[in-house]
């Protein structure tokens, strides 16, 4: 949020207060535990195989009371990873009732998962990726920036969802050192239909990616091209091997990077946190990295900024929605200025 739109947000909230999908089991189990403890949503840091990135702190997220058979407990314990969505605009300059989430509270039947909606409260379960609630001024834990760290009003949550460098926090996997949700790529069905791609996030509150992975894919049933095409792993943690994700340049680019705002939220920057790795047939020669003007890397190929596109169609196998690959349906897209290409290697 602007400076002002973000007093105004963080003076509403009180001082004090009470505090995916392959068909394969799209959140591992959640669990409770810990000590309630009434108060602001806490933010925290954690390192682990995406270097350090912010996680779920104090007592934890989703506060369940006790009952007569059970204690109160949390839903997101401490630790729990914490992600953005590239499909929601940035928080910055939002009003304080006015903001649009791309990942809202509707909810669709999922050819994978059933009915489900982006995102809802903690302890909704219906909600993919659950938000990140406070209802009080959020506590910047050691590590964490308080000055990148925010809330803004959702409506149709009527609630504060905690926000970090204009980025809305969404929880995922519950408990620490569970990292299941990097890298994550919801697009079009049979997949949930949220038109993004999940990340992890740094303490600068970047996109905490770890290296891109380049890779080739050969054509398939269900795929637009008949040569080999250049892609980028996803979904790592969620399908072995990870899922290779037709990859395009943008010909309203420059050497530089000229997607941004709407256009990124369409067509996503293939970021890189390190050196990107090389499979098979990809030209170690042609790789390179840039700077975009918020401080990211993004993977270019023959000087070109690559892309992936939010509405991929994924291709499924036989014995059910496991994906196998995507089919370039971005290829010709023009939009921004410019058109959209798959790469040849």
């Amino acid at each position: 949020m602007g400076a002002v739109a973000a007093i105004v947000s963080l003076l509403a909230l009180p001082a004090t207060a009470s505090a995916a999908g392959f068909g394969f089991g799209h959140h591992p189990v959640r669990y409770g535990g810990g000590r309630p403890s009434p108060g602001a949503a806490v933010v925290s840091l954690e390192s682990g195989p995406y270097g350090p990135v912010l996680v779920v702190g104090g007592a934890g997220a989703g506060y369940v009371p006790a009952t007569s058979t059970t204690p109160a407990s949390y839903m997101f314990p401490a630790g729990t990873s914490l992600y953005e969505a590239t499909v929601d605009p940035p928080t910055y300059g939002a009003s304080f009732s006015g903001y649009q989430a791309g990942c809202t509270t509707t909810v669709v039947v999922s050819e994978a998962d059933g009915p489900l909606s982006c995102t809802g409260a903690e302890t909704d379960p219906s909600a993919d990726w659950p938000a990140l609630t406070t209802e009080a001024r959020p506590v910047a834990g050691p590590g964490v920036n308080p000055f990148l760290l925010s809330a803004v009003y959702r409506t149709d949550l009527g609630a504060f969802q905690v926000t970090y460098a204009g980025h809305p926090l969404y929880l995922f996997d519950p408990g620490p050192n569970s990292f299941f949700g990097a890298n994550f790529y919801e697009t079009v069905q049979p997949l949930p239909p949220w038109n993004t791609a999940w990340f992890l996030v740094t303490p600068w509150g970047t996109p905490a990616t770890g290296p891109a992975s380049l890779a080739t894919e050969s054509p398939q049933a269900g795929t637009g091209y008949s040569t080999n095409e250049l892609t980028s792993e996803l979904l790592p943690n969620a399908v072995p091997g990870g899922v290779n994700v037709s990859v395009y340049t943008f010909s309203g680019d420059s050497w530089v990077s000229h997607c941004y705002d709407a256009c990124a939220r369409d067509f996503i920057p293939v970021y890189t946190v390190g050196k990107p790795t090389l499979g098979a047939g990809v030209n170690a020669s042609a790789v390179g990295v840039v700077w975009r003007a918020d401080g990211t890397q993004q993977v270019t190929y023959d000087g070109h900024p690559l892309y992936y596109f939010s509405q991929e169609q994924p291709l499924v196998g036989t014995s059910g929605p496991i994906q196998t690959g995507t089919a370039g349906n971005g290829n010709g897209v023009k939009a921004f200025g410019g058109t959209f290409n798959l790469i040849t290697p």
